[in-house]
């Protein structure tokens, strides 16, 4: 008899676990699945002929400047400023991309002796594609109500890439960089100009009308689909043989390296929940999209920013999976 009910409970348990695991297999796809049939979509549109470079061109700067400006203002000025506000959250952040980018430096001067490559390979290892890629993982396994964290990091990380991209790009390309011109470009960036207006209606308390605010809602609902769209019609593996060992050395402290070392410092220091998946959107998403149009405006090696993205973001739908199938399954991303 009571070897039957042993039996039992070891049954039960065994079902118990296997949920459990098929849930956290289906919320870690559910994070990946969604960009990968965008981008596919994407690239298919691409390959059909439907749209060219040209267009790209033109879809991606009004993406960046109306779509992408329109949710970063939604996100802000719907914030919870309660639960939004880690402070500690974006000390760690700031501290571990700048060990991340002095790291980066060190390493690519050993590996690589080319100027015009150094700058874009230590671009491509630091600079993540947070808003478009990170931001719609951690909606998807969180909702709106976990958006308001990343949504807060952003005001950090944007000013820090931007302002360290054009630096490392600039040393390498022998110019000196204009603190006039730096300055600009952070400050007219349009996430920065969308979430300084969203924090000044936040903080005065100034309420949009209804209509105003439906038309908001939809414009931002438009950024993220558009944006992965625009990436996979963007794919081109042309140069890949040509790039091999930088592709490798690049990809591998970006994706699997750089994010193992961080989350590991940050799981250690007690950081779970939205708070560890927005560093997984922030560490271990591929190269941001921007860096090959840096690259291109310094004077970089353009084919090989190019490759890395494209490269680097096909990879990344299997390496976020396993990021948030692991997270998950070691119980560090529980339900709000």
């Amino acid at each position: 008899m009571y070897d039957g009910f042993s039996e039992k409970i070891c049954k039960l348990q065994d079902a118990k676990g296997t949920d459990i695991k098929m849930e956290n297999f289906l919320v870690s796809l559910r994070a990946v699945f969604p960009m990968f049939v965008i981008m596919s979509i994407g690239y298919l549109i691409r390959r059909k002929g439907m749209v060219d470079e040209y267009s790209l061109k033109k879809m991606n700067s009004v993406c960046f400047k109306v779509f992408m400006a329109a949710m970063m203002f939604k996100n802000v000025y719907f914030l919870d400023m309660g639960t939004s506000f880690k402070p500690d959250l974006m000390l760690f952040a700031v501290i571990a991309m700048a060990a991340v980018i002095l790291t980066t430096f060190v390493l690519v001067l050993r590996v690589e002796k080319e100027n015009r490559k150094r700058g874009v390979m230590i671009q491509a290892m630091f600079r993540s594609n947070f808003v478009v890629l990170g931001m719609p993982i951690v909606a998807s396994v969180y909702g709106d109500a976990g958006i308001g964290v990343p949504t807060m990091l952003i005001s950090v990380t944007i000013p820090f890439y931007n302002v360290f991209a054009v630096l490392v790009l600039s040393y390498f390309g022998g110019e000196r960089p204009s603190l006039r011109h730096l300055a600009k470009d952070v400050l007219l960036n349009p996430y920065i100009v969308s979430a300084a207006c969203g924090f000044t209606l936040l903080g005065l308390g100034i309420k949009l009308p209804e209509m105003v605010e439906g038309v908001v809602k939809d414009m931002a609902g438009v950024a993220n689909p558009l944006a992965i769209l625009i990436l996979g019609a963007s794919f081109s593996f042309q140069n890949v043989r040509k790039y091999v060992k930088e592709l490798v050395f690049c990809i591998s402290f970006r994706l699997a390296i750089f994010p193992g070392i961080v989350l590991g410092v940050a799981m250690a220091l007690g950081f779970q929940g939205v708070e560890l998946l927005t560093l997984v959107a922030l560490f271990a998403t591929p190269t941001a999209i921007a860096s090959h149009v840096m690259a291109q405006q310094f004077g970089g090696d353009a084919d090989l920013a190019g490759v890395e993205v494209v490269i680097s973001t096909a990879l990344s739908l299997l390496t976020l999976f396993l990021w948030v199938f692991g997270l998950k399954s070691f119980g560090m991303l529980p339900a709000l």
